[in-house]
């Protein structure tokens, strides 16, 4: 039987609905990571060592990339970032303030920086979910991209789209590592698992985790 909805934003919905939480696992809607939302996010421990205001300060993809570039225990200096990073120095200057005020660095006698919260990185999975009603060209560029930005990348789409697909584009869907699901009124079907992508970099975790701790504090 044709499961048809209507609007995309009914599949999304369905789709989170139908969708079984595992333990520590959160789930977003249109959460901000790259460029354009992604439709659905599901981060597995997520739990930061982090005050709202902490969090709120790591949120910005500056920010995200500068906490990750100093470490716990060996000091860098300001120079170093500058020549390392590819932002302005204002940027720099701008977002080392921001994290000196918020607590989460500290800047030593030699005036090189350091963590002062000891952060290690939770043990996260993040899986990206990209849904439309019919257009695979559009989904598939998408689900494509956000293999930066998260571990999983899927494709959602209508039961009967998505059954299509399987026979057409297969092959196409395993080549790039993507995962395909269909939706029905009331049930979640897994028709090809992604693999995990490696192309995710540590501020972009940490910046993922930041905004959704953001949004669920």
């Amino acid at each position: 039987m044709k499961t048809i909805f209507k609007l995309e934003s009914m599949l999304v919905d369905t789709f989170i609905t139908l969708y079984k939480k595992k333990d520590f696992e959160i789930l977003v809607s249109e959460l901000p990571i790259r460029f354009g939302n992604i439709d659905v996010v599901s981060i597995k421990n997520s739990n930061l060592p982090f005050s709202k205001n902490q969090i709120e300060i790591l949120s910005k993809p500056a920010a995200a990339l500068i906490f990750t570039k100093i470490k716990n225990e060996r000091p860098i200096s300001k120079n170093i970032l500058i020549k390392g990073l590819g932002l302005s120095k204002a940027t720099i200057n701008h977002t080392l303030y921001d994290l000196l005020n918020a607590g989460l660095i500290l800047k030593n006698e030699s005036g090189c920086y350091l963590r002062k919260i000891k952060f290690v990185f939770p043990k996260t999975i993040v899986t990206g979910y990209e849904a439309k009603l019919t257009d695979f060209n559009k989904a598939f560029y998408q689900a494509k991209s956000n293999k930066e930005f998260v571990d999983y990348s899927y494709l959602v789409f209508p039961i009967d789209i998505a059954n299509k697909l399987l026979e057409k584009k297969k092959n196409l869907i395993l080549d790039n590592g993507l995962g395909l699901i269909g939706v029905s009124e009331t049930k979640m079907h897994m028709l090809v698992k992604a693999s995990k992508s490696e192309k995710m970099k540590n501020h972009i975790r940490l910046l993922s985790l930041a905004k959704v701790n953001k949004v669920v504090y």
